[in-house]
């Protein structure tokens, strides 16, 4: 008797673990470091959400390399900020038919700047459409009280924010930008963007031409134009000769497309957004 039970017991043991071996684990794979910060905060440290786009990487230009199409292949589900903004991963999941694993946080851009992370309550609206997608795919994976802990943090970034830029006076408004990538931020905040010295969404695209050159010079002292922003890690000759030009200060450099490495200020959407903002403000408000 006690054999058979002995039989019985082993046998329930191994159809357990062979039922463990074969579920599969959960993979989830951000494309670049904004959507995986919020993706991984949602999930907790239960799971690790991998990032193909590296800390203080380029988004724009960027491409998969053999390991990350294996990471994409594995995964349970993909996390994409939008195809405009990133149509290496929306080639991909079509070439691979993964259409139903993947979740656009910004299917859609109403404007040519897909930026909408740079406006709070934009990344607010991306936020529930996060934790709709994962309790919907991946059900119990994030709790409703991360999620209200997050919605509060984005909302005391706005505030914090709004009070910021509501005491720059309206003749220090004034921007232009190395590519259109602040046309959200600049809306929520009463900014105005004169022109950008790129026309494509690239940072990397090719210089203006001289007629554009010159229309830049015009704007920058019609408008009032105080800062010229270019992006950080980039190229910025042409605009360092553009405010040599014009006579004003030196491009201000910023980091609205990525963050920085953990444990350094700016390695969360939150940290970013206001290390961003006061730098702007600061270089907005001097004479």
């Amino acid at each position: 008797m006690l054999r058979f039970f002995l039989t019985i017991f082993f046998a329930i043991l191994g159809l357990a673990q062979l039922g463990a071996q074969t579920t599969p684990p959960i993979r989830i794979v951000a494309s670049f470091t904004i959507p995986h910060e919020w993706c991984q905060v949602a999930v907790g440290q239960s799971l690790n959400v991998k990032c193909l786009v590296p800390e203080k990487s380029e988004l724009h230009g960027f491409q998969l390399s053999a390991k990350d199409a294996q990471s994409l292949d594995r995964a349970s589900l993909i996390i994409g900020m939008s195809p405009d903004l990133e149509p290496w991963l929306a080639a991909w999941v079509k070439a691979n038919h993964r259409e139903a694993k993947v979740i656009w946080l910004s299917p859609a851009s109403p404007t040519t700047d897909p930026h909408r992370w740079t406006d709070p309550q934009e990344a607010l609206k991306m936020l529930e459409a996060l934790h709709l997608a994962l309790g919907r795919l991946l059900p119990g994976v994030a709790s409703p009280q991360t999620y209200e802990r997050q919605v509060a943090e984005m909302k005391a970034v706005d505030q914090d924010l709004s009070r910021l830029f509501s005491s720059l006076p309206e003749n220090a408004r004034t921007v232009i930008t190395q590519h259109p990538n602040l046309s959200w931020f600049a809306k929520r905040y009463g900014l105005r963007i004169a022109d950008t010295i790129l026309a494509s969404g690239s940072a990397e695209a090719a210089d203006p031409s001289a007629r554009h050159y010159s229309d830049l010079l015009t704007q920058i002292r019609t408008q009032q134009v105080r800062v010229i922003i270019t992006d950080e890690g980039q190229n910025e000759t042409l605009a360092r000769r553009l405010a040599k030009d014009a006579a004003i200060p030196a491009p201000l450099a910023l980091s609205f497309e990525y963050l920085e490495p953990r444990g350094q200020d700016g390695d969360s959407w939150a940290s970013m957004m206001r290390r961003n903002a006061q730098r702007l403000h600061a270089a907005l408000m001097t004479p």
